[in-house]
């Protein structure tokens, strides 16, 4: 624990939430349990939508972590672990932050097919920049993969072959740790489409910007995905401080062609997912227009 976290409001809410739902939980008898899966690439926005499913009445959270009873080396222990923590839940959305084991997530979905996943993602500049500032070696891995060689861990994991070619084939003597940066995004949110998700009707994308422009509205409608009913104090630390990063380089055209076509087929995707399919509904969609483009 640090001291800047004893000064954030929501690590204590965090805190606060979690310690009373623990109280809470021996006095509960058996749930019906629909678990929740947060996934996707670091920087995303998975921690804030945590967040806000922590301070969720009907929720558990087992965020990633170095060691817990879920996760070791921030990566789920076993598919059987992952059960029972399920099967031991008191609560019925048992909610967990899988990123380092996303390209795993069809194993996870065979697992307990009865769960909704979102997967977050954001605009890829702005995911880079704050790689490169949360992450020491943010790009190490990505390298790794690039130039054939080991050290890649989780992350070469999910570089299927066709991705890895891709990668290898770039002219890499012409990119900066921001252009590697913006693979990462790339290639990680590549795994979607790859993993066959966006024809699963459990898997959803979620895009950051929707998140913290319109919180109320974009929180409602994943409730109501999620068969959650709506809890206002939940959303109470969506902020959008992150959201514009003015003066970002330019990434390299060869990168840059990657991530914009990624991206295009995101938000596509995103905007066909929420199209409202409840006519008597008040909330008419999420939608993704541009407006809060970076």
């Amino acid at each position: 624990m640090h001291l800047h976290q004893l000064r954030s409001p929501e690590w204590r809410a965090r805190v606060t939430a979690r310690f009373g739902k623990k109280l809470l939980g021996f006095t509960r008898g058996e749930v019906c349990k629909s678990p929740v899966l947060i996934v996707g690439l670091q920087r995303s926005g998975t921690t804030m939508l945590m967040n806000i499913f922590c301070l969720h009445p009907d929720t558990e959270v087992f965020d990633e972590c170095s060691d817990s009873k879920a996760f070791r080396n921030f990566r789920i222990r076993s598919l059987e672990v992952f059960r029972e923590a399920i099967d031991g839940s008191h609560f019925r959305f048992p909610c967990f932050k899988v990123i380092a084991d996303s390209h795993q997530l069809p194993a996870f979905l065979d697992a307990c097919p009865h769960q909704k996943v979102v997967w977050m993602y954001r605009e890829p500049a702005p995911n880079a920049a704050s790689r490169l500032k949360k992450f020491r070696r943010g790009t190490a891995a990505i390298r790794a993969v690039c130039e054939g060689r080991g050290g890649g861990g989780w992350f070469a994991e999910g570089v299927s072959e066709i991705v890895g070619r891709r990668l290898r084939s770039l002219d890499h003597s012409r990119l900066s740790d921001f252009d590697f940066a913006g693979l990462v995004w790339w290639a990680r949110n590549q795994l979607f489409f790859e993993l066959g998700l966006a024809k699963d009707s459990r898997v959803r994308l979620l895009r950051y910007e929707n998140l913290v422009t319109e919180p109320g509205r974009t929180v409602k409608e994943l409730y109501r995905w999620i068969g959650m009913d709506g809890c206002e104090p939940s959303m109470r630390f969506v902020h959008s401080r992150s959201l514009r990063k003015p003066g970002l380089p330019a990434l390299d055209p060869q990168v840059a062609a990657l991530c914009t076509g990624l991206l295009a087929r995101l938000d596509r995707t995103h905007a066909e997912q929420w199209r409202t399919t409840n006519p008597g509904s008040d909330v008419v969609g999420l939608r993704f227009d541009g407006a809060a483009a970076v």
